[in-house]
Parts: C-alpha cells; sequence; structure tokens
C-alpha cells in the first residue's frame, strides 16, 4: 500500500501514512480486520484511504508506474506493519515516534537484518524519546507533585509513567482518565 502510494503513484510517504491513520484503515490493521490485512491489494487500500480522505478516486487523477520490484519504500511499509502487531502500538504513536524519513533511513542497515533487530531498533527509538506524559505534563506548566495532587495519583507512579519503567498503556483505565482530566486532554494524547 505505502510502495503503492510513493513508487506507483508518486505520492509523498509522510502525507500518504497521514491519511492512512486519519483513514479507519489504520484502526481496522490495528484490530486485526483480516478484509484489511489479507483481503485487499496494497493499490486496493491505497485508493480506498485516498478516497476516504480526499473524497476523490485518485486513480482517475494519475496513471500508475507499474513496477514491481521491491523498493526501501515496500521495506518501510512492511516493517511498520510487522512492528504495529509486534508491539501493540498504534501506527499514529509509531510515527509520532520515528518518522518516515527516518525510518527510510534505517533501510539500509536492515533490511536484510532478522525481524527482531528492527524491533530492537524501534523499541530503542521508543525508549529514548520523552514520554507523552511527561510532554503534556510540561506543556501544561505543572511539576509531576502538582500532577499528583490534582490527578490524585502517586508522585512515584508518575515517575514510573514518564521514565517508561511502568507502561501507561497498560494503567488502569481510572488513572488514565484521572491524568487525561487533570492535563485537559484526550486519553488517547497520553498513550504511547
Amino acid at each position: 500500500m505505502l510502495h503503492d502510494a510513493v513508487i506507483e503513484f508518486g505520492m509523498d510517504g509522510t502525507d500518504f501514512l497521514n491519511r492512512f491513520i486519519q483513514s479507519d484503515i489504520a484502526e481496522q490493521f490495528e484490530n486485526g480486520n483480516p478484509k484489511y490485512i489479507a483481503g485487499k491489494s496494497g493499490a486496493e487500500l491505497f485508493l480506498e484511504v485516498v478516497e476516504k480522505t480526499t473524497g476523490d478516486s485518485y486513480i482517475e487523477k494519475m496513471k500508475p508506474i507499474e513496477t514491481y520490484d521491491r523498493s526501501d519504500v515496500y521495506w518501510v511499509g512492511w516493517m511498520l506493519a510487522h512492528y504495529q502487531w509486534y508491539s501493540g502500538r498504534t501506527f499514529k504513536s509509531i510515527l509520532d515516534t520515528i518518522s518516515y524519513r527516518d525510518l527510510l533511513g534505517l533501510y539500509g542497515t536492515l533490511h536484510e537484518a532478522d525481524v527482531q533487530k528492527s524491533y530492537e531498533v524501534l523499541d530503542v527509538h521508543f525508549f529514548n524519546t520523552e514520554s507523552k506524559l511527561k510532554t503534556i505534563r510540561k506543556r501544561c506548566g505543572l511539576t509531576q507533585e502538582a500532577l499528583a495532587k490534582v490527578a490524585d495519583v502517586s508522585v512515584n507512579t508518575i515517575r514510573a509513567y514518564e521514565r517508561k519503567s511502568k507502561d501507561l498503556n497498560k494503567a488502569q483505565f481510572d488513572i488514565i482518565v484521572r491524568l487525561a482530566s487533570a492535563l485537559k486532554c484526550d486519553i488517547s494524547d497520553l498513550l504511547d
């Protein structure tokens, strides 16, 4: 699908991936919907993403360039799908942490490596980036102590979530709700 968008139809990869996330197709992939995982070709998925996000039929505007070689773009799409399945993270979360361009940059060193090595490299990116909780807390001008008081969550718990020694994605729902309420954001904004 990414290969079709970029190589066959000349679309910018970052733009297409943003459209993919905006459409409900990314969510269908994340939920394992067989219609989207195995039931459609890459070209069909590409066209559906464009139609859902623009209302236009892209095929009417451009003629595809027929290529069947695998490419760095093909690998990025493949790796994104595999890493999403492996990690359970959303496509949005993955692409918020590592950009399409950065993923393309990994092609040279990882495309022939065992897939587990790619997972390890992407996991390091997640580990080395600031947690969304910390980013939003700072943006709101709150200290960890102030957030703990407003959200009625212990400071140690907030620290653990911010340094990622505890996974906020696996926290009790009421804790996430209290944190989101205190930070005046959507629950999904906090999840990595």
